[in-house]
């Protein structure tokens, strides 16, 4: 799926990974139940996994892949602010993030687009899901300051892009219908 290059970056940042780590622990000893290290690993993780984008296929799990419409017509995003979150990211220089999630001047990378969006989308679950049993091992032990400041980080690093991109993506189902229930329409009329 992915060429040389890609595979070459991949395997350059994992490296980097290792090292950077080997020479942190070195440097000033720490453990990996820090907080600041699985906080520092819920970003590499994701760093991690767009350098894999272009070579493995990332997907969501198949039940939560569908975008369904309680999701986003019912106001509970808009109430949640995520439109707002969504203007935070395209207005700033947050954008520069991923830049593989924003449509381009073609109609026929629609298909493309909405796989890099699911693929983000679930980056960011998949981050979520890893640093959990870290959250839960905090609040088994009863340090309740490190819960609370990973829900937050859980929050905005992974829960609002999550939203937001499942947004994203109906909106792109959405505009995908109508350019082709228009363009049905336009070959019916000329036939």
């Amino acid at each position: 799926m992915g060429t040389w290059r890609n595979w070459l970056r991949f395997l350059a940042v994992a490296a980097a990974y290792v090292a950077a780590f080997a020479l942190a622990r070195r440097a000033v000893p720490f453990s990996v139940w820090s907080p600041w290290f699985v906080f520092v690993a819920m970003i590499c993780f994701l760093g991690l996994a767009a350098m894999a984008r272009p070579l493995v296929d990332i997907r969501m799990p198949r039940a939560l892949r569908p975008v369904r419409a309680w999701e986003v017509e019912r106001g509970l995003y808009q109430k949640l602010g995520v439109p707002a979150f969504g203007r935070l990211l395209r207005r700033t220089s947050l954008r520069q993030l991923n830049t593989d999630v924003y449509l381009g001047g073609d109609s026929r990378g629609t298909a493309r687009l909405n796989a890099q969006l699911e693929a983000a989308e679930a980056s960011h679950v998949w981050d979520a899901l890893l640093v959990l049993p870290y959250v839960v091992h905090a609040g088994v032990t009863g340090a309740w300051m490190t819960v609370l400041a990973f829900t937050l980080a859980q929050v905005i690093v992974n829960a609002y892009p999550v939203m937001h991109l499942r947004l994203t993506r109906y909106r792109l189902g959405r505009l995908t219908e109508r350019r082709s229930r228009r363009a049905d329409g336009v070959t019916s009329i000329g036939v």
